[in-house]
């Protein structure tokens, strides 16, 4: 008897039931027998904490069954034909070794698909390899002095290493299950194949990634760290400008590396690069971007909150929370939320603070944050067209900040109740962050629309939630890296600058993703776009 694979929603299971219980769930959802069923697989599991209601998880689960059963529920609407989409890669076979320069996810799951696809990439990074990054960042979180090319932003595996390494996104794409495949293959937790929430965790990131590298240089990638761009070399003709070579400093030499190909995944906090390519005449727009402040509870609030009289089930994860709420002026919404997670310091230059949120896979801290941001629109960054306009917002509040707290990477902090009234703490709360909490008015380095908008929102969120204004709720800030305020311009189909022939601009320092998941997604993308465009 024909069979076919279906797609089926919406499995319910309680809290303490498991997968062995899923068939029966499964069958009694359906109304067919159990033992038409058969080899149940599952696609996704996510957990429901709507108020009102038990916290149950919920399941998309592949099953085999039989044609005439499969058809009777494509008509009812309760299955869908599980028909997998995989992506064909453009095969190259040409002698060039395209440059791609970061090895953050789109750095790196670029030069993946170019291996895939037959090139032989070289990667820089201006950073160095995991492993000593690791050991230069865990001596600043000691006490000792920053690093400018080492720290959450720079290094092997990009902002995203350090991070709570969040893999969800809204883009529906075939790639998704290869990405997490890759990740999986190189050590990441195999749940993050059926998570509907998937994360690897800042404790198992860099592993990761130091084996990801390993495998593209058994298959012929090229890995130099400690390079960073500084200049890039350029032919200008009647039709536009092309890339012929970068200027790569190491060890205080500068050096020129000869290339018609350059996938540029940089990161949003690269601005010496961008810097170089406004003097270079490469097309980029002002784009909006997110600017506000990170909040910290006590992890057990956050459960309170989510899971009512739930909270502290043993089979419930730390709770997490997507809060929106009307502000003075714009939405004011939650960014980047880390249960069980900590609130570090992200900046790549000595006299700029930002902050962000971070976590390890099991979430075991006591505390919870996230971030609480407002969109920027390009007008709101001054008069005129300079595309980098937002990039100097961002640098100056970032340094008033930093002056604010008194410098050496303290942040300025204030008890959430006090952030509300407008007052300045006489005592701040314990938290995540590693350097001093300093009590500061926030006005000295916000301006006043996102000040207002934020303080407006927040009110109106703890107007609806009481319990989130707890007595030991601190905001940090400022959270100002959450996305690039720039988009180098270029090719919606080959992924080329619209000005530079050869200059591929690559993820969220690019404006063109907004985490480590459809960062990802890009790089894969523009390697496909090249290898096809090279063999047209």
């Amino acid at each position: 008897m024909s069979t076919r694979r279906i797609l089926v929603h919406n499995v319910s299971l309680k809290l303490g039931e498991t997968e062995k219980d899923l068939q029966r769930a499964l069958t009694r959802s359906l109304k067919v027998g159990r033992q038409r069923i058969r080899g149940v697989e599952v696609r996704k599991k996510s957990l429901d904490c709507r108020r009102g209601r038990p916290p149950r998880w919920i399941h998309s689960v592949v099953v085999e069954t039989e044609e005439e059963v499969a058809d009777r529920l494509f008509e009812k609407g309760s299955a869908k034909p599980w028909a997998p989409e995989r992506v064909e890669i453009p095969r190259y076979s040409g002698s060039e070794r395209p440059v791609v320069v970061g090895t953050g996810p789109a750095g790196l799951f670029c030069a993946l698909r170019l291996i895939q696809a037959g090139a032989l990439p070289r990667i820089i990074e201006r950073g160095p390899e995991v492993v000593e990054r690791s050991r230069r960042w865990n001596r600043f979180i000691r006490g000792q002095d920053f690093d400018p090319e080492c720290n959450l932003l720079y290094g092997e595996g990009g902002a995203g290493a350090y991070s709570d390494g969040k893999l969800y996104t809204r883009v529906q794409d075939p790639r998704v299950p290869e990405v997490l495949e890759a990740l999986v293959e190189h050590g990441a937790p195999k749940e993050i194949l059926t998570d509907g929430r998937p994360h690897v965790g800042s404790n198992l990131l860099p592993s990761v990634v130091k084996r990801m590298r390993n495998s593209l240089i058994e298959r012929g990638a090229e890995f130099c760290f400690d390079h960073r761009l500084v200049d890039m070399v350029c032919e200008s003709n009647g039709t536009g400008s092309s890339v012929r070579g970068l200027k790569i400093e190491t060890d205080g030499n500068t050096t020129l590396w000869e290339t018609e190909t350059v996938f540029l995944a940089s990161g949003h906090s690269a601005r010496d690069v961008y810097r170089c390519l406004a003097d270079h005449g490469v097309p980029m727009t002002r784009k909006p971007f997110q600017l506000g402040v990170r909040i910290e509870h006590p992890q057990e609030v956050i459960n309170a909150i989510q899971y009512g009289d739930s909270a502290g089930h043993p089979h419930l994860p730390p709770a997490d929370y997507s809060l929106v709420a009307r502000g003075e002026g714009g939405e004011v919404y939650s960014f980047c939320m880390c249960p069980g997670g900590e609130i570090l310091p992200s900046s790549e230059r000595e006299g700029y603070l930002c902050v962000n949120g971070a976590s390890r896979y099991q979430r075991r801290s006591p505390w919870a944050n996230s971030g609480f941001v407002v969109t920027l629109e390009p007008d709101d960054f001054g008069e005129g067209e300079d595309p980098l306009a937002g990039v100097a917002l961002q640098e100056q509040i970032e340094k008033d900040a930093y002056e604010a707290a008194g410098g050496n990477f303290a942040v300025p902090a204030l008890r959430l109740g006090d952030f509300l009234r407008g007052e300045i703490s006489s005592d701040l709360p314990d938290c995540s962050y590693p350097r001093p909490l300093v009590a500061t008015d926030f006005s000295r380095f916000l301006p006043p629309f996102i000040h207002a908008a934020l303080r407006s929102g927040l009110q109106e969120l703890v107007r609806r939630i009481p319990e989130f204004d707890h007595e030991s709720a601190v905001v940090t800030a400022p959270e100002s890296r959450s996305s690039s305020p720039v988009r180098i311009d270029r090719d919606a189909v080959t992924f080329e600058s619209t000005g530079f022939r050869g200059l591929y601009p690559l993820g969220e320092g690019a404006g063109y993703a907004g985490g480590i998941l459809s960062a990802a997604l890009d790089g894969m993308k523009a390697a496909e776009a090249w290898s096809a465009r090279v063999h047209s």
